[in-house]
């Protein structure tokens, strides 16, 4: 997945306030579904979603190693803790989530019965409407343009990850954001969160009597 310069360095500020706890900016193989123009007003409907394609470009060594690492960085994830970043560039706010999926549905596996099928295919549309899974304070008139929602697998472990992006009207006036979904997964305990703008840098840990993150 591309991700602008200032999510990048969102992502790696919050890697390295957290390092001693748990390592990674993980690569995405992830659900997508992009919305039209029209629907920009109404981010509450649901898209279609696709799997974006496997890149075929490796050689068996090259996937090999990533696969391996991959593994490392799932396997040292903390179970009850996610991590939250904000990144705004120009009017352009994109907003990613990660976490282990032992603290979503239970378990880090592929699905081996249709029960826990569908609680990954629940967990995913959860997470795939924007409006439902973070608040903006509305005077920064920040709308949904793209969102991917995910799970990335490996050696046993698991983790969702989600990313979206929104175009704000008045980008300077965004002083919180809220993590709207922690109620209703109690085993997410804490989020590691952050916001990054050109002169902006605020990091803090949401909770479950404290979903919010202040801004300004």
């Amino acid at each position: 997945m591309f991700r602008s310069p200032l999510v990048g360095a969102a992502i790696l500020a919050l890697l390295f306030a957290s390092a001693c706890e748990k390592p990674a900016d993980p690569a995405m193989k992830e659900t997508a579904e992009r919305e039209g123009a029209n629907q920009l007003s109404a981010p509450h409907e649901e898209a279609e979603e696709h799997v974006e394609p496997e890149d075929d470009d490796h050689g068996a060594d090259d996937h090999d190693g990533h696969d391996h690492d991959t593994a490392e960085r799932l396997a040292a994830h903390t179970h009850g803790s996610g991590m939250l970043a904000a990144a705004l560039d120009g009017a352009q706010l994109t907003i990613t989530f990660e976490a282990p999926l032992a603290s979503m549905v239970g378990f880090e596996h592929e699905a081996d019965t249709d029960a826990e099928a569908e609680a990954l295919d629940a967990l995913e549309d959860a997470f795939v409407r924007p409006g439902e899974m973070v608040s903006i304070n509305t005077a920064a008139e920040c709308l949904p343009q793209m969102t991917t929602s995910g799970t990335q697998m490996s050696g046993g472990h698991g983790e969702l990850q989600v990313e979206h992006v929104y175009s704000c009207g008045k980008p300077n006036l965004i002083d919180s954001i809220e993590f709207l979904l922690m109620a209703n997964y109690p085993a997410l305990e804490t989020i590691d969160a952050i916001f990054l703008s050109a002169t902006d840098q605020v990091a803090g840990t949401l909770t479950q009597s404290n979903p919010m993150l202040q801004v300004r």
